[in-house]
């Protein structure tokens, strides 16, 4: 019992150095600046500071070191990254496809340039990719191989299974069903994660399935 609840504290700690920069934030911007249009960007951007600065102090103060944060050898990660990325896409093109042949959705062409399209899949890419780095940094990382060392892995990935349907609950238009979604998508990329792959297997296949869906098919993440 006391360690779990050692860990369960080690958990909360992390999450309140990450949560830093977000009140910091919070407080010294403009509120309409959380409300405008680029309010998305700049969630993203100050949740991605509090991820990888929480991540690092812990690291670097010895708590915490790379592999127990998923990380493996460079080689390692840039191959299950590509892995996860194209099983993400998959998956997405699985689902976009039962949406239609199911009749809850329809594939219609958007007259756009090349030009238009490059400029969108750079700009969206790249706040995917980070979006999804944050998330595996706050769900899986540091938190989840923490609670696994005193509940066991499958324990950790149901808890941390928990908070990441919790994190996602104000989502617009969110949905019982959708939440049940987002809560059997972390536990497959908690398997991901306790793979050989670690965290780069894991944000590749986050970072396929929200591509699949908001790239190549401009459908809500």
């Amino acid at each position: 019992m006391r360690d779990s609840l050692g860990a369960i504290g080690a958990v909360l700690a992390f999450y309140a150095v990450a949560s830093v920069p977000v009140f910091t934030a919070a407080v010294a911007l403009p509120v309409e600046w959380w409300e405008g249009q680029n309010a998305i960007v700049l969630q993203t951007c100050v949740l991605f500071v509090g991820a990888v600065g929480a991540s690092s102090l812990f690291v670097g103060a010895g708590w915490a070191n790379l592999a127990m944060l998923g990380f493996r050898r460079v080689g390692t990660n840039v191959r299950w990254f590509g892995i996860g990325t194209g099983v993400g896409l998959l998956m997405a093109c699985f689902a976009l496809l039962l949406a239609v042949v199911g009749g809850s959705a329809r594939i219609s062409f958007a007259a756009e340039s090349l030009a238009g399209y490059l400029v969108s899949f750079t700009s969206i890419g790249a706040l995917l990719l980070a979006a999804a780095f944050t998330e595996e940094l706050l769900f899986r990382g540091y938190p989840i191989s923490r609670l696994a060392v005193t509940v066991g892995k499958v324990r950790a990935s149901v808890a941390l299974a928990a908070v990441f349907m919790l994190a996602h609950a104000l989502n617009p238009d969110v949905s019982f069903f959708g939440l049940v979604n987002i809560g059997v998508a972390a536990l497959v990329l908690s398997a991901a994660f306790f793979g050989a792959g670690g965290l780069a297997a894991a944000w590749g296949l986050h970072v396929g399935w929200n591509g699949g869906l908001g790239i190549v098919a401009d459908a809500p993440v």
